[in-house]
């Protein structure tokens, strides 16, 4: 009995054994794509990636100095015209220095008006007055040197006395030389060197003034042209740095939206002005969107923006197409999406 129930058991082994066998080798059916792969459109053509952007690409605003943000007068989505504001910083250590230049100005101009009153009236009767008692003077020394000359001749006086007389009368005489003088220079008014050089500091004072408004003025960011606010990345109290890799503002023409293709050097002498172009999106949904070429930027750079896939070729270099979008997909795009470019070649492009 042991005999056959060994024999059964080493048969039930065996096909154990063939099942197991004949099992592991079964083929898995290959999981299906999340979403059907990005196929050219044309059967003869070149593909890319592009890059969706506004009308003349977008703006990316700055400040002109760092300093703290008074105030923000656009949102995200905002329609604003050329030369509108849309922000200010804070400017009180410029208006303070403007009141200081402000009234330097001021002192300047009031030299300039004092320099045109003069002579003041009543500066005048005492020089007026100077001048006739110093004729007086002169008149009574000279008399009283006449009288002694005669009484030289007389015997009377000596010398020694006619000589002091002739001093003090020419003394009296450079007196009123002295007098005269101040009442002319009095009556003439200011001296014009002194007005040139009140005028010159009025100048300069007023220019300070006007360097410092439009210093004030520079401290408000204005819209270059016409665009649509694409992304805020300040807020009233932040401090705004002057850092080119996060501008203050960015702003873009959406009236037209275009995209730019990095075609291969390589290729690019296959892209033609009437050739047929189009783009589809990437996501979920993807979109087709007709495209019409505007022109060929005439430089060629190194490739720096990369897909990621593992035929994708780094020591390259690329030349930019830009296309108009002929009409919006069903989808929305915005700038900066990136998207499958492919370009209709005809047979005859390479010739």
């Amino acid at each position: 009995m042991i005999k056959y129930a060994t024999i059964l058991l080493a048969v039930v082994g065996t096909c154990i054994g063939l099942y197991t066998v004949g099992t592991a080798y079964e083929i898995e059916k290959p999981l299906e794509l999340s979403r059907p792969p990005v196929v050219n459109p044309f059967p003869r053509g070149i593909a890319s990636i592009g890059t969706v952007e506004p009308r003349d690409r977008v703006i990316e605003l700055g400040v002109p100095e760092a300093g703290l943000v008074s105030e923000v007068l656009v949102q995200v989505g905002d329609v604003v015209k050329a030369g509108q504001p849309l922000l200010r910083l804070d400017d009180r250590s410029r208006r303070a220095d403007l009141l200081r230049a402000q009234a330097a100005v001021r002192v300047a101009q009031s030299e300039i008006d004092r320099w045109k009153a003069i002579p003041r009236a009543e500066d005048i009767p005492p020089l007026e007055a100077a001048v006739a008692a110093a004729r007086s003077r002169v008149a009574d020394l000279e008399d009283k040197q006449r009288l002694i000359a005669d009484a030289l001749q007389r015997g009377a006086a000596t010398q020694r006395d006619l000589t002091s007389a002739t001093l003090a009368a020419d003394a009296a005489r450079a007196d009123l030389q002295v007098a005269a003088t101040n009442l002319s220079r009095l009556q003439s008014g200011g001296w014009n060197a002194d007005l040139g050089v009140v005028q010159a500091q009025l100048a300069a004072n007023q220019a300070e003034v006007d360097a410092l408004n439009t210093l004030i003025e520079r401290l408000t960011v204005r819209a270059p042209r016409d665009a649509t606010v694409l992304r805020r990345n300040v807020e009233p109290g932040s401090l705004a740095a002057q850092d080119a890799n996060r501008p203050a503002l960015i702003l873009g023409d959406l009236s037209q939206l275009s995209i730019r293709a990095l075609v291969d050097e390589e290729d690019v002498a296959l892209v033609t002005p009437r050739a047929k172009a189009q783009a589809r999106t990437r996501g979920a949904v993807q979109a087709t969107i007709d495209l019409v070429l505007r022109r060929i930027e005439p430089y060629a750079r190194p490739k720096t923006t990369l897909i990621g896939t593992t035929t994708e070729r780094v020591d390259t270099r690329v030349v930019e197409v830009v296309f108009d979008v002929v009409t919006p997909p069903s989808v929305m795009i915005v700038p900066g999406q990136v998207v499958d470019v492919f370009v209709e070649s005809p047979p005859d492009a390479a010739k």
